[in-house]
């Protein structure tokens, strides 16, 4: 079930009155019992199969939690959360990466000169895998390192682990932020509501205008790299920053807003990323929620920056091949993974040495720091035509274009017109906020310019129609 489809919006109208008149119960139980039948709806939409894996993920974290607090034996816990999180990525590994690592062996193989006839499985990924898996991993760490307390509701802890607002893409919750929510009474006020419903006219417009707008740009851009001159292959990749970032971005905004409508506050995941100045600035505000779960639960583990600068190099290209890894089993992921940890090992070592990357003296702070941002969406470009290409001779036949190939093809002005005016657009409202420091900055505008807003962001939203596109993180 899309936020973006009609079936939803009839799903959350149903549910939202349902949601309102248990309101009144002075008890939350009533309110939590109908999220988990919607939870299990909405997930169970795409394939009712999926809910039996999302139970058993509950079903063993619930249970492995609980026995880690109740021990005192510290050998005992540690058996325990290497079980839990055994069974949690043998979950994962098994329907996201197993075909992955046939096919790679059996290429291997055959380099090696063998006859290998290995066949691949027919495994149906479940819809946000990843992003559950990772959720309640980090609540069973947590639980272990004696940060939260363990659940002893089943009710409770299923709801976090299923949540349909977050379910599917994110934001990846932590326990200590979102199940104190879920255990007492919500806040439903007029202030809720009206951020709730910014949130969700926001993130339409992000998915609706911006992202599917640019859909098919995109699509034939990377589908004809050997086809289009170098100045549309490079609007062609910014086309895809601004659709991966509306796409994604767009969903987490409607989450967040129909989480706010239940008296629910989901983490923020995105904070202006293409005014980032540098590599550790971007994954500040990028999906902040994965960036914090892999710092949190990976990189600090692995020993973080206090075993030494080579040590730390080592922790930060894992981190990065990782998290490249968990967006997919290919290796352009695998690539643009080692890329951004490259670019953060560059950033770490010119900081450690108190090196400042400067075109103009110190005195011009705010031309040095337009160039930084610029110098950074620069970098970032150039990660997104890795992650966006099946293999990296589309990526080099792109590059080639760009670099040699300087005609105004005829399909420029098709996408330069709603690319350049789109990013225009983002650009601006994000620099307002970024002055303000303020994403709610709208809210404080006049009630009749706030009103034309919202009226400009409707009209658009019908006129442009809503599509069929499923949003690009569901395959994660």
């Amino acid at each position: 079930m899309v936020f973006t489809s009609p079936t939803f919006i009839w799903f959350f109208v149903v549910f939202y009155s349902l949601y309102l008149l248990l309101q009144r119960n002075p008890s939350v139980r009533p309110q939590n019992i109908l999220v988990l039948v919607a939870s299990n709806i909405f997930y169970g939409a795409w394939d009712v199969r999926f809910l039996g894996l999302l139970w058993f993920s509950a079903i063993v974290d619930f249970i492995v939690a609980q026995q880690i607090e109740k021990s005192t034996d510290q050998r005992r816990k540690r058996i325990l959360l290497t079980s839990s999180l055994t069974t949690q990525l043998t979950l994962l590994g098994t329907f996201k990466y197993l075909n992955f690592g046939i096919e790679n062996a059996a290429r291997l193989l055959e380099a090696m000169g063998f006859d290998a006839h290995l066949h691949t499985l027919a495994i149906i990924l479940p819809v946000g895998i990843s992003f559950y898996t990772f959720q309640t991993m980090g609540y069973t760490i947590d639980v272990y390192r004696g940060k939260v307390k363990a659940c002893q509701d089943p009710i409770d802890f299923a709801l976090y682990v299923s949540f349909f607002p977050q379910l599917v893409a994110g934001p990846i919750e932590t326990p200590g932020h979102l199940l104190p929510q879920l255990v007492r009474k919500r806040v439903i006020d007029r202030a809720a509501v009206s951020i709730g419903v910014y949130w969700v006219l926001i993130g339409f417009f992000k998915k609706v205008a911006i992202a599917d707008t640019l859909a098919p740009l995109v699509q034939h851009t990377f589908d004809n790299p050997d086809k289009i001159s170098g100045v549309s292959s490079l609007l062609g990749i910014v086309a895809f920053s601004l659709q991966i970032y509306g796409d994604f971005a767009g969903y987490t905004y409607i989450a967040r807003g129909v989480a706010k409508l239940m008296g629910i506050d989901l983490a923020l995941n995105f904070r202006r990323p293409y005014l980032a100045v540098s590599p550790r600035d971007f994954w500040r505000r990028w999906h902040i929620s994965l960036s914090n779960w892999l710092r949190d639960y990976l990189y600090i583990s692995l020993g973080g920056s206090r075993k030494g600068p080579g040590r730390t190099y080592v922790n930060l290209m894992l981190t990065m091949f990782l998290g490249g890894l968990w967006h997919g089993a290919s290796w352009n992921f695998v690539v643009w993974g080692i890329y951004h940890g490259t670019l953060l090992c560059v950033d770490h070592f010119l900081d450690q040495r108190g090196i400042r990357l400067r075109l103009l003296p110190a005195a011009f702070a705010r031309v040095n720091h337009v160039i930084g941002v610029a110098g950074m969406y620069i970098l970032t470009l150039l990660g997104w035509l890795l992650f966006r290409v099946t293999n990296m001779g589309q990526a080099g036949e792109i590059l080639r274009s760009i670099f040699l190939d300087f005609r105004l093809g005829p399909e420029t002005g098709m996408l330069a017109v709603p690319v350049l005016s789109l990013a225009a657009l983002l650009f601006a409202f994000h620099i307002a906020q970024e002055r303000k420091k303020d994403d709610l900055v709208v809210l404080s505008w006049r009630p009749f310019t706030r009103a034309t807003i919202y009226a400009s962001v409707f009209v658009t939203i019908l006129t442009v129609g809503l599509r069929p596109y499923p949003f690009i993180y569901f395959q994660f």
